[in-house]
């Protein structure tokens, strides 16, 4: 539901099993009318159902008539757009000596995601740990543009780091894709993506071993492009059609090399020659249907796509990392898997470690890492409300922190890397410092 609530495309239909469950929710709300109970939506609390507002349902932001509360967020959703609700009390016992639970209330702040660790501390590790896979891709691809052969265990040694890390924390090594290299682009989008795709492997609970291969999946994705000229690679403007023809190319080079690496999973070259296909069979270079794209290339085109949007290209600018999850979300069903991309959102979070955030307040900080509440995370401030430096300290979104004036900290929207003058690499390399 959140997601519906903040990235809704207007153009797109709800597929036939979201229709389904809509008129599910809709028959529960006329067999159970007359136990509906009126209450505030400060009293609103996590499990209950709603099955009316005090608005019409069309004219509020939510996809389906009738309600589950399932997270803060939700909670929050609704006392933004209305004063008063109806809740089904058959489905959620109402007790009236059982005090109030809304968002101030919520003390489970998640801020160190199921690992025990916090983002803080295993950052300077996940920094080491990135640098050297960097590194590691960069010397990969310039030994395979002088004819070299994969050496795969480096590979899988790189990715090991990365997994370890992440299974750590996984906000950390989401905060250092935002970190953009200055050389090397090739390479440090590639470590990028093998992080992400990996954070969104772990988050689908799948084993350490397939997040091992998916981030061998990652980072060899675009090992295609060392084949290709520095001229088309590098160009600022639009490409021609023959430019745009070996561009795509890319994807059956990378296939090729791959599949004469014999120390690599095969896997990988799959994920190399099908990384560009769609769910809507207009993707290159073979078309395929859905059912036919590898779901490890679904996973890894969702990170692409991502870390592409929001780095500087040589053809256009960066975009915040929150307006490439809702271009992500525009399609789809259409260039990205439709369950796929919810679950991506899902694991780097609303305001993903390293986006800049401006609050209500005027104030900017960057976010630090996520809670349980996807719509409240961790945010280093670091302007004051007159775009001044102040001195640096975390605000926990999640716990209802207060400025000085005793309002609640919210974020009003999310800014691209140099913002404010703000480089998020810089601020990283410089240290975090808290005070």
């Amino acid at each position: 539901m959140l997601f519906s609530k903040l990235f809704r495309s207007e153009e797109k239909k709800p597929p036939e099993r979201r229709q389904r469950k809509a008129v599910e929710q809709r028959d529960r709300t006329q067999k159970t009318r007359k136990h509906h109970q009126k209450i505030d939506v400060k009293d609103l609390r996590v499990g209950m159902f709603v099955v009316e507002l005090d608005i019409p349902w069309e004219e509020s932001s939510f996809m389906f008539q009738g309600l589950e509360l399932q997270s803060p967020a939700d909670v929050l959703a609704l006392q933004q757009e209305c004063s008063h609700v109806w809740v089904d009390y058959d489905e959620y016992t109402l007790n009236e000596d059982q005090p109030s639970t809304g968002l101030a209330a919520n003390t489970n702040t998640g801020f160190t995601r199921d690992t025990g660790v916090m983002v803080e501390d295993e950052l300077d590790a996940a920094t080491e740990v990135h640098a050297l896979a960097s590194k590691a891709v960069s010397d990969l691809f310039a030994e395979i543009r002088l004819g070299a052969e994969i050496d795969g265990g480096k590979v899988k040694q790189a990715v090991n780091g990365c997994v370890d890390s992440i299974l750590r924390n996984p906000d950390a090594s989401v905060w250092l894709t935002r970190i953009q290299a200055k050389h090397e682009a090739t390479a440090q989008h590639s470590m990028n993506v093998a992080a992400l795709s990996i954070v969104m492997a772990k988050s689908m609970k799948m084993s350490s071993r397939q997040m091992e291969d998916i981030g061998v999946c990652g980072m060899l994705h675009d090992v295609g492009k060392t084949s290709m000229s520095t001229e088309v690679l590098a160009k600022t403007g639009p490409l021609n059609d023959a430019e745009m023809a070996e561009m795509q190319r890319h994807t059956r080079y990378g296939r090729d090399i791959l599949l004469s690496t014999k120390s690599v999973m095969s896997g990988a070259a799959d994920v190399a020659h099908s990384h560009h296909e769609r769910p809507d069979g207009l993707g290159y270079p073979r078309k395929l249907s859905d059912d036919d794209i590898p779901i490890f290339a679904k996973i890894v085109s969702i990170a692409e796509a991502y870390d592409t949007m929001t780095i500087n290209q040589p053809y256009r600018p960066a975009i915040s990392p929150s307006h490439a999850l809702q271009e992500l979300y525009s399609q789809r069903g259409k260039q990205f898997d439709e369950d796929l991309v919810i679950q991506f959102i899902d694991a780097i979070g609303i305001f993903p470690p390293g986006s800049i955030v401006e609050m209500l307040n005027g104030e900017v900080g960057i976010v630090l890492s996520n809670t349980k509440d996807k719509l409240r995370p961790r945010v280093i401030m670091i302007l004051d409300a007159i775009g001044e430096p102040t001195a640096q300290r975390i605000v926990d979104l999640s716990q209802m922190d207060t400025d000085d004036q005793g309002n609640i900290y919210q974020i009003k929207t999310t800014h691209s890397d140099g913002a404010f003058g703000i480089n998020v690499g810089d601020f990283q390399r410089a240290g975090l410092r808290m005070g």
